[in-house]
């Protein structure tokens, strides 16, 4: 075994002891990681190559093929035979290609760690992606839904209980994307929406009790005309409400 192999078994070892020592009793899972994204295949492979070659630029469809015939991805088919991607697919091809050029593992080792992470004997972090090259200010439902990584239902749902709202008709601000990325997890966890509205509404009474502590530090701001005072309080009642949305949901998915 070469130097390079025997240390990624050693690390991936590593990371299996961790979880087994952590004190926490996880259940082993059944189905593909990331069980939170959504692995309903609505991507082409253009797609897929939209959202990662920014950060991948040697990415081609050829190899594509290759994790496919791997096994290391197992992206869905169009009854003409054409290749669609999950959202949880899109991650699984980033988490392989980190894993080459972050840390040299052959593929056998990274479908050792694919293997750990479907059973849920390793853990590795999943966050929203941005689509690089992708500025509007508004996005429609099918935008929002084939960017989240959700179904379209899943948008309607969400609007219909007041989860996210549109901000111009038939369209919602971008901002809502990782809301409704933390949401698919939430429903995909087992959730409801009635649930998820009741921790929403809990996250804004929250974000409300920011926004008046950081007030009157904005009223200085602009009656003193000290610069960068009012743009930090904007700031930090931005990252409130983010962090809010998310982390509300962070315990019941990180299990999942």
């Amino acid at each position: 075994m070469s130097g390079s192999a025997a240390a990624s078994h050693g690390a991936l070892d590593s990371a299996n002891s961790g979880a087994a020592t952590s004190g926490i009793d996880r259940e082993v899972l059944t189905g593909r990681w990331p069980h939170a994204l959504s692995h309903e295949p609505l991507l082409r492979v253009s797609d897929v190559l939209a959202l990662i070659q920014a950060e991948f630029p040697a990415l081609t469809p050829s190899k594509l093929r290759f994790f496919d015939a791997q096994g290391l991805v197992c992206p869905g088919r169009t009854p003409a035979g054409y290749r669609q991607y999950s959202a949880a697919d899109v991650e699984r091809v980033r988490f392989v290609l980190r894993q080459q050029r972050d840390h040299y593992r052959p593929l056998t080792v990274i479908a050792q760690h694919l293997d750990a992470l479907d059973k849920g004997t390793m853990h590795e972090r999943v966050s929203p992606h941005a689509i690089d090259g992708e500025d509007d200010d508004y996005l429609t439902i099918p935008q929002l839904s084939s960017r989240a990584g959700v179904s379209e239902e899943v948008v309607a749902q969400l609007a219909e209980a007041g989860v996210i709202r549109q901000s111009v008709p038939g369209a919602f601000e971008r901002d809502v994307l990782d809301l409704v990325v933390a949401s698919g997890a939430y429903l995909a966890a087992g959730g409801d929406v009635r649930s998820l509205r009741s921790l929403c509404l809990s996250a804004r009474r929250e974000a409300d009790r920011a926004d008046a502590v950081v007030a009157p530090v904005r009223g200085r701001g602009e009656a003193g005309g000290g610069r960068g005072i009012r743009p930090r309080a904007l700031g930090i009642r931005d990252r409130g409400v983010r962090g809010l949305c998310q982390g509300q949901f962070a315990s019941i998915t990180t299990v999942v």
